[in-house]
């Protein structure tokens, strides 16, 4: 749905979907490959750094969007952020369930009667491999969402959020 928007409108809205994007792309990808090359370096310190930022990032998501249901004027600004705050939410808990998982096996799997190689395998298999492939489907959402943001467009997911109904 397209509205008419000005550019500071666009720069508030689209100030969360850059902040996922960062967080997705930046984080979760480059700084895992780093860490990953840095494990037997950092005694596997590095990828603690990791859930730390990203829960950091995705909490300030989650805050500034249940700040501007309350405080923003803009329909346009709160739909976007009410996306990328259910976005957040999700990759959340994707984040916290596969990341648990991951940890468990990682470091708890001999210690369960697993395998040293069986518990990796199923660390980064089961516990990765899907969070991977969500990881890029976000990234592409959020994409998708930031580039409708800046060309004053609302996607209809964001409007199912947040109805046109509730503004004055």
């Amino acid at each position: 749905m397209d509205s008419p928007v000005s550019s500071a409108e666009i720069n508030r809205a689209d100030k969360l979907h850059s902040i996922l994007l960062f967080d997705f792309i930046v984080v979760h990808v480059f700084l895992f490959v780093l860490s990953i090359g840095m494990m037997k370096q950092t005694n596997n310190m590095s990828l603690a750094l990791i859930p730390a930022i990203s829960i950091f990032l995705l909490g300030y998501v989650l805050i500034k969007a249940s700040q501007a249901i309350a405080n923003e004027p803009s329909w346009f600004v709160r739909c976007h952020m009410l996306l990328a705050a259910k976005r957040a939410r999700l990759f959340l808990v994707l984040f916290m369930i596969t990341g648990s998982f991951t940890a468990l096996m990682f470091f708890g799997g001999p210690q369960l009667g697993v395998s040293k190689i069986a518990s990796y395998s199923l660390a980064f298999g089961i516990g990765q491999l899907p969070f991977m492939v969500a990881l890029l489907t976000l990234v592409v959402m959020e994409y998708d969402a930031s580039h409708q943001c800046k060309s004053g467009k609302i996607p209809a997911a964001a409007i199912a959020l947040h109805p046109a109904s509730t503004e004055a």
